[in-house]
């Protein structure tokens, strides 16, 4: 076990592979962690509150703080632009806490390269095939061509689960939520 220290913690997950869920577990659990608010440039689902789920930001603003240089990593991700503001976690983690990051696999690999050993990469796997499409289809937030993209993004997504430092199955709630406690345990970010 190591030391305790902030840490940037990854999460990743196909679409509807429970991200969000699986934080919010995460966060009733301990205080030693708080996420990162991401910016995006897609208009907010139903329930999204600014500056809450997300920072909504639209095209021509987002590309202005890319300009200058705002982001640790960002990303075009279905069509809108995604992205991690450095202030953001930096304030996190001046508190000593460690930051959630929900993010891509291509997001991932730009923190990793940016912020080295302070990473800890986690990747939510879906049980399997059937319900990860179920979810995608049960949120009612997207069209059926979306969902199908959302798939077909999704299986190359699943190709870089082997990059991550750690695989954990999605299956029940609480069971994810008490293995990746356990990692971050291990790993001194709790």
């Amino acid at each position: 076990m190591k030391n305790k220290e902030p840490r940037v913690v990854v999460v990743s997950s196909v679409s509807g592979g429970g991200k969000n869920t699986i934080v919010r577990h995460l966060l009733e659990k301990t205080n030693d962690l708080a996420v990162a608010i991401t910016a995006t440039s897609r208009d907010p689902r139903p329930g999204e509150v600014h500056g809450k789920d997300y920072l909504f930001l639209d095209h021509k603003d987002f590309e202005g703080r890319i300009a200058n240089g705002e982001f640790l990593e960002h990303a075009n991700v279905h069509g809108n632009l995604y992205g991690v503001p450095e202030s953001s976690v930096k304030e996190i983690m001046d508190r000593g806490q460690s930051v959630i990051l929900i993010i891509d696999v291509q997001g991932r690999r730009h923190i990793a390269e940016r912020m080295g050993d302070q990473v800890v990469s986690i990747f939510l796997e879906p049980p399997d095939r059937k319900q990860w499409e179920d979810r995608l289809r049960h949120r009612g937030t997207d069209s059926e061509k979306d969902i199908l993209l959302r798939l077909e993004d999704g299986l190359k997504e699943l190709e870089e689960a082997k990059n991550f430092d750690y695989l954990v199955t999605n299956d029940s709630i609480d069971q994810c939520t008490s293995d990746i406690l356990k990692i971050l345990e291990k790993e001194g970010a709790i």
